[in-house]
């Protein structure tokens, strides 16, 4: 028998819909952007290019900063911290 010290305990937390749509958004600006960069490339367009890689870059900066946030924020609870 154990006496309860190594005991782990998970649990399973679903997303709201929201964050989901939020993700798909995200995701949805970022090809759009990126095909608006490389369209302007191919047209010779470098100016148009150029600022539609930085507003992808930005984005995905806002998305990589936002992920690492969240799962900061969600560290696990210990067992012995649980009252």
């Amino acid at each position: 028998m154990t006496n309860g010290d190594d005991v782990v305990m998970i649990t399973i937390r679903k997303r709201p819909w929201w964050f989901w749509a939020l993700a798909e958004l995200w995701l949805l600006l970022e090809v759009l952007l990126v095909q608006t960069a490389l369209a302007s490339a191919r047209e010779s367009e470098y100016r148009a290019a150029a600022i539609s890689w930085i507003a992808a870059a930005i984005l995905a900066a806002a998305g990589v900063f936002g992920w690492l946030r969240r799962r900061d924020s969600r560290k696990p609870i210990e067992a012995n911290e649980r009252s």
